[in-house]
């Protein structure tokens, strides 16, 4: 208890034998924000001695080219569940709350189509370990400007509306959602009674002497200003300043570096605060350690703890949790096993930048042994060749837009000696190494990453602890994906041949393609308004997607009418004629398919 004391006092001192360090890590930091593109960073480090360094490089406001300070305010994205997290385990240590308990006890007016419900509700414990099985957020819950900092977290979470579809048995499979942590931020309401930021805020932050962060929105203008907040950015150091969200439990939390260090401070520690308790000691040893799931009980060493999740990178395992959100991206982990820390935090959402690299440079600054990877064993007692096959990701983040998900993020698993070999369509080629039993490990790991296993629904699964994907026959991704290139390449042809006639003045509103031709120029008309309103607009019921909805219904409606046409006038039509009856013909069955997808129309604001 003395040396959690000690290390708890220490965040607010660096010591003199780690200035070197410190010097060095600076010029380190500024030369990846020039190479990545980042406008600034702030960082904090804690060492198994209890030193502390916080830094800060770059500047925190591209326009003004103001400094970025050690001291500046940062949103952290999903960091924030890492804190909401502590708030739940908070309640249930103080015996007002249960980690068993169903969340649907806890909020009466919630409503769960859980398939499973009478032998494994969605429990407490599962939103913490995103195991509830729910889906990760709907594009207007994230792309939105209509979210104001009262609106009510039913509105938010989508509770108020309707019925959350469970995708996967409770307490099975990994499934981030940040749905899920928005009906903590309920849970913590309606046990508390207030707004689940004043008692965080009261009761959280607090007590871990966190004085520089808040839950409460708070932005770089109006009314809830900070001025030591920096502005965040996208690419290119357009500015993003910050706006209210529908999931602001997930991802609204306003932080320093330093107190970010305090609260890596806590995670290491005994659950104490000032020698008193504040966590259990029951919780605390579960904060980094996988639940119940499939991949646990297959043997994967990592997954989701009840606050952090366990990331095995350069050498070092650790527990970890990223984030990013409109302009910022942000890294927090823990290595309990050296009693090391790091946090940053950049204030640029740069899609193209490799933020691998800060937390390289980071974990190096702890000086953190490097393990051996485990060495490679026989694979077990079933035949690699009986794996092979293709995955696809199962619950699925986004079950609005599962079908085309699956055409494009699906993993091809082939056996290629005793290693297999996993292949996707955006990622080099990835070989892995037998560990005995069903576990693999992957390059780059220590510690077997993969596992091979059968799932409660008796399907063939590969799993990494944080995402599973299931075996589907050949023809469930070729099929639908033959029928959308064959789709797009009539329609390409019909665009060109329509024209063509048209120039020639041989088009008329008789002919086949002319009403297919119309519907798919129309398609263009949407985009000057999309590039008029804001990306934070993107899930909004705007001009612009209410047209793009309207167009997109007129599609199947057009080809049909061309198709009923052109049948009508084959035998005594002409070469192009037959020619445009053909080609939307063969465009139907994909379209088709995306209507029955319910693709089409594209109703952006439902996605």
């Amino acid at each position: 208890m003395l040396a959690g004391f000690l290390l708890w006092t220490a965040v607010a001192t660096t010591t003199s034998g780690a200035t070197i360090e410190g010097t060095s890590l600076q010029a380190d930091m500024q030369q990846l924000l020039r190479e990545e593109g980042w406008e600034g960073a702030v960082w904090s480090t804690v060492a198994a001695d209890g030193s502390v360094i916080s830094g800060a490089a770059g500047v925190s406001d591209a326009r003004t080219r103001a400094p970025m300070l050690a001291s500046s305010r940062v949103h952290v994205g999903s960091v924030t569940k890492t804190v909401l997290a502590v708030g739940v385990l908070r309640l249930v240590s103080s015996g007002r709350l249960s980690l068993d308990a169903p969340v649907s006890e806890v909020l009466p007016s919630l409503r769960f189509d859980n398939p499973w419900e009478t032998t494994h509700p969605v429990r407490v414990r599962h939103l913490l370990e995103h195991t509830a099985g729910l889906e990760n957020l709907k594009l207007s819950q994230f792309f939105s400007l209509q979210a104001t900092t009262d609106t009510p977290l039913a509105t938010g979470s989508g509770t108020d509306k309707g019925v959350l579809s469970v995708l996967s048995r409770p307490g099975s499979r990994f499934s981030y959602s940040n749905v899920g942590y928005t009906l903590l931020g309920q849970v913590i309401e309606a046990v508390a009674a207030e707004r689940y930021e004043t008692w965080m805020d009261r009761e959280v932050l607090a007590p871990l002497a966190m004085h520089d962060s808040t839950f409460a929105f708070t932005a770089q203008s109006g009314p809830s200003a900070d001025a030591r907040l920096a502005m965040g950015h996208f690419e290119q150091a357009h500015p993003a300043p910050a706006v209210p969200t529908y999931l602001r439990p997930a991802a609204q939390l306003t932080t320093t570096a330093a107190d970010m260090a305090r609260f890596a401070v806590f995670l290491l520690g005994d659950g104490t605060v000032h020698a008193q308790p504040f966590i259990s000691p029951e919780l605390m040893a579960a904060i980094t350690r996988p639940g119940d799931t499939e991949a646990a009980r297959a043997g994967l060493p990592l997954g989701h703890g009840l606050v952090l999740v366990g990331r095995d990178r350069h050498g070092v395992v650790g527990a970890c949790h990223p984030g990013n959100t409109v302009g910022f991206w942000a890294m927090l982990c823990v290595f309990p096993q050296h009693r090391g820390a790091f946090f940053v935090a950049t204030n640029t959402d740069n899609e193209d930048a490799d933020n691998e690299r800060l937390n390289r440079r980071l974990a190096d600054a702890l000086a953190l042994p490097k393990a051996a990877p485990t060495s490679a064993s026989k694979p077990g007692e079933h035949s690699l060749s009986d794996w092979s096959g293709f995955y696809v990701r199962a619950p699925a983040p986004m079950p609005a837009i599962a079908p085309l998900q699956a055409l494009t993020d699906f993993i091809r698993v082939d056996e290629v000696g005793n290693t297999l070999r996993l292949r996707t369509l955006s990622k080099d080629a990835q070989l892995l190494q037998p560990m005995g039993g069903n576990l693999f490990r992957a390059d780059g790991r220590t510690l077997p990453s993969h596992a091979l296993l059968i799932g409660d629904d008796g399907k063939r699964v590969l799993s990494d602890g944080l995402r599973s994907h299931v075996r589907v026959p050949k023809w469930q991704i070729a099929l639908p994906a033959l029928l959308l290139a064959i789709a797009c390449a009539a329609l390409v042809i019909l665009l060109v041949l329509g024209f063509a006639l048209a120039l020639r003045r041989r088009l008329h509103w008789r002919h086949p393609a002319f009403a297919p031709l119309l519907a798919c120029t129309a398609l263009l008309l949407p985009w000057p308004f999309f590039l008029q309103q804001s990306l934070l607009q993107l899930g909004d019921r705007t001009v612009a997607s209410s047209l793009l909805a309207l167009l997109t219904l007129a599609l199947p409606v057009a080809l049909l009418a061309g198709v009923a046409l052109g049948t009508r006038q084959w035998r005594e039509g002409s070469r192009s004629l037959r020619a445009a009856t053909l080609c939307i013909a063969m465009s139907l069955p994909g379209v088709l398919l995306l209507v029955a997808w319910g693709l089409l129309p594209l109703r952006l604001w439902s996605l």
